[in-house]
């Protein structure tokens, strides 16, 4: 792989051009496959992961088997920051959504790229956010009904993956009934009614696995923090 990894990140953008040759000669480089497992549950953590390109999911596996999906990551996502923590063990499964060039570095040297102020702010900020983001998502999960639940999580996916059509945000991932009830803890049947109430209410267009959020929608999400 010749392609450099993480130099030219925007969180590493505060380094000199000395550090982040460094890094891109440090970081291994991986192409994940689709369907490709990035790392297990109870697996040791050793490394953080940055995407440079391509999607990973985050899920976990219920006891009964059941499959609870926690995040779709894009590129320039950071995962695996359980790494921070001593005799740390990954907490959920990471899978390659499709072809995926991942960026890796060792916990060491994570530290130290901690040590310039600038980037180490970068870094806690996004962490910040992202843990913001799955609070709200366990709020929402908690104490909104399957209707709201399957709209929020659809405008937060809008509005991570949207590309901008004539009709609204359409949401670049192709998402089966069964994979936006994991999102939700849902079943898939009730997802399924659930979507045909929105799309009776023109909050959804649906066009197979494609879903697209119109203006109005996003709107009302970012209003009323449905």
């Amino acid at each position: 792989m010749t392609q450099r990894c993480m130099k030219n990140l925007d969180i590493f953008s505060a380094l000199s051009h000395t550090d982040r040759e460094q890094i891109g000669d440090l970081a291994l480089k991986k192409i994940y496959r689709k369907n490709e497992l990035v790392f297990t549950e109870g697996v040791e953590a050793d490394s953080i992961y940055l995407i440079k390109s391509g999607r990973v999911k985050l899920y976990k596996i219920s006891e009964d088997g059941r499959e609870f999906t926690l995040d779709y990551l894009k590129s320039e996502d950071i995962f695996g920051e359980v790494t921070f923590f001593e005799n740390a063990v990954h907490t959920m499964n990471a899978v390659a959504m499709e072809d995926t060039f991942i960026c890796c570095c060792t916990k060491e040297l994570f530290i130290k790229l901690l040590s310039n102020p600038q980037t180490a702010f970068k870094i806690v900020q996004y962490l910040g956010k992202k843990m913001n983001a799955y609070t709200e998502h366990m709020s929402h999960t908690a104490f909104k009904d399957v209707k709201g639940r399957v709209l929020g999580v659809l405008c937060r996916l809008a509005e991570s993956y949207g590309t901008p059509t004539g009709a609204g945000l359409t949401i670049a991932l192709d998402l089966t009934h069964q994979d936006i009830g994991s999102l939700v803890n849902a079943s898939r049947v009730m997802v399924t009614n659930v979507l045909g109430e929105l799309r009776k209410e023109h909050l959804v267009h649906i066009d197979g696995h494609r879903i697209t959020l119109p203006t109005e929608s996003i709107t009302m999400h970012q209003n009323r923090g449905i």
